[in-house]
């Protein structure tokens, strides 16, 4: 597959009636030239993606380690959970928090970078970049007020477990997520906190 797809080549014809009215024909021209070189580098890291996962599989057949039922299960539990928390609400990287949020110049992003290190918001770490949830975000796209009390409560979890628990359904909040509820009613979100963090406790 490897050699194939160093000898595909692409032939990518752009609209010019699509296109917005500030962008010229020289610059539909340079995006034209450089799309077939995205796409390649696009099919090559998927390509790579299933060769790291082929691998995975072959080392799984040939016993060098061994996946139980438990494994398969607790895997598509956690699928599910990661799948809802990714469908649940929007993500934003740091710079588009930055220019929602109208920050202004100087440095907006380290300012949405501060806001996490102040507890006032959590994020979530994909490759080499933070993604901050919506719902922690007020209509300004400032950090709620309630966020932090929350999360103080709640310090020294991940930021998986965090987006967990904001996603899940919550029987001290009637079986309504505290995601739902963090505009509304913060203090029951804080409450349902306190709860979570009493029956850890009591139960280990």
């Amino acid at each position: 597959m490897g050699a194939v797809m160093n000898h595909l080549s692409f032939h990518v014809e752009l609209d010019p009636r699509q296109a917005p009215p500030e962008v010229t024909e020289k610059d539909l021209q340079e995006v034209q030239q450089m799309l077939p070189d995205l796409i390649s580098a696009v099919l090559a890291v998927r390509h790579q993606r299933r060769l790291a996962a082929r691998d995975t599989l072959v080392d799984l057949f040939a016993g060098q380690s061994e996946i139980t039922p438990a494994d398969s299960a607790q895997a598509r539990m956690e699928g599910r959970a990661r799948r809802a928390i990714q469908e649940g609400t929007e993500w934003y990287t740091a710079q588009q928090v930055a220019e929602f949020a109208q920050l202004g110049p100087g440095n907006p992003i380290g300012s949405v970078s501060r806001w996490k290190s102040q507890g006032r918001v959590f994020a979530l770490r994909q490759g080499n970049r933070d993604l901050y949830p919506r719902y922690a975000l007020g209509a300004d796209f400032h950090p709620l007020d309630g966020m932090r009390a929350i999360l103080q409560v709640l310090r020294g979890y991940s930021p998986d477990w965090l987006a967990t628990w904001f996603e899940s359904t919550n029987s001290f909040l009637g079986g309504k997520r505290p995601r739902e509820l963090l505009a509304t009613n913060p203090e029951l979100v804080v409450a349902a906190a306190n709860d979570e963090v009493e029956a850890r406790e009591f139960a280990s």
